[in-house]
């Protein structure tokens, strides 16, 4: 999961991202197979202004299993991108907002 750098991740929060998703039996086989998908999905949240991806990543690792398309409808129903980032920002319990959790 090495990719994982390219979001200024360090080894440390790639490794806690790792036992988040051994913890709730989640198919690390997502994370280290589906490199692609799961770099359209955070740099999607990147585009938008998040920064927070540790926190995405261990308060919803099932958000990851879907497609990038599905997430991004998603995103797109909440008007103020802005306003978005800073409340993905703030605290990653925010993805209700928009249905993720």
């Amino acid at each position: 999961m090495d990719y994982l750098k390219k979001y200024n991740l360090t080894d440390q929060q790639i490794n806690d991202i790792r036992n988040v998703i051994i913890e709730r039996n989640i198919d690390i086989d997502i994370f280290e197979y589906n490199e692609e998908e799961i770099m359209r999905i955070l740099d999607l949240f990147t585009s938008i202004g998040v920064n927070n991806i540790y926190g995405i990543m261990t308060e919803n690792p099932d958000l990851f299993r879907d497609t990038c398309l599905s997430i991004e409808k998603r995103i797109n129903n909440y008007a103020d991108k802005e306003e978005l980032a800073r409340l993905l920002n703030e605290d990653a319990e925010n993805l209700r907002l928009i249905g993720m959790l």
